[in-house]
């Protein structure tokens, strides 16, 4: 069980380092060399763990997503509202991009290789997935708010959840060109008013 352990705990330390090196000059600016020095390990024993840059890159990428959930979802799951589970969503979401803001350069980078010709269909796909996702996820929590009555029958959850969905992707971004732009002041208001306008009639 140890070695087991031993591995991982090495393949999360070359992901660390693979992440600040990726961050810091971009995914064709860094070398497998680079990520071995960072990590201190040979440059060997990063094929132990992927077979190539590509897919060091995708590898970080994934791992830099499951940081970014963090406890999101047993927030969600600790809440009874759809408002008050719609809110944990863009909390949680808001919170852990502050968190790893250092790393918000590694998205941009995935941008990047889903524009290229050689990484488009991998890196397009992974994007188009974790939209999906969370498209789904935000509409789920609707769907229930629908049937508890607390949202309008007549709303179009899977529209709110695309525009929510996006909103948040928005301050992601204005947050990362602009740090004086604090996205945790608007969450609230955002989806306070957001939910005026879908909430059920009362009575």
């Amino acid at each position: 069980m140890a070695r087991v352990v031993d591995r991982e705990a090495k393949r999360i330390q070359i992901l660390e380092a693979a992440s600040s090196c990726f961050a810091e000059a971009g995914y064709d600016a860094t070398s497998m060399d680079d990520v071995a020095a960072a990590a201190g390990v040979s440059k060997g024993s990063l094929y132990d763990y992927f077979k190539n840059k590509e897919d060091l890159f995708y590898g970080v990428f994934e791992w830099f997503l499951g940081s970014l959930v963090g406890d999101g979802a047993q927030r969600m799951e600790e809440e009874t509202s759809a408002y008050a589970r719609l809110f944990a969503f863009a909390e949680t979401s808001v919170n852990a991009l502050i968190d790893h803001i250092a790393l918000y350069p590694v998205t941009l980078e995935v941008w990047a290789a889903a524009a290229k010709a050689g990484t488009r269909e991998r890196f397009s796909a992974v994007m188009r997935e974790l939209y999906v996702a969370y498209r789904a996820e935000v509409t789920a929590i609707i769907d229930s708010g629908q049937k508890a009555g607390e949202i309008r029958r007549e709303v179009d959850a899977e529209a709110v959840a695309a525009m929510l969905v996006g909103a948040i992707d928005g301050l992601f971004l204005q947050y990362w060109l602009d740090r004086s732009f604090d996205p945790r002041r608007y969450v609230e208001r955002f989806l306070s008013s957001l939910f005026e306008g879908l909430a059920a009639a009362k009575g």
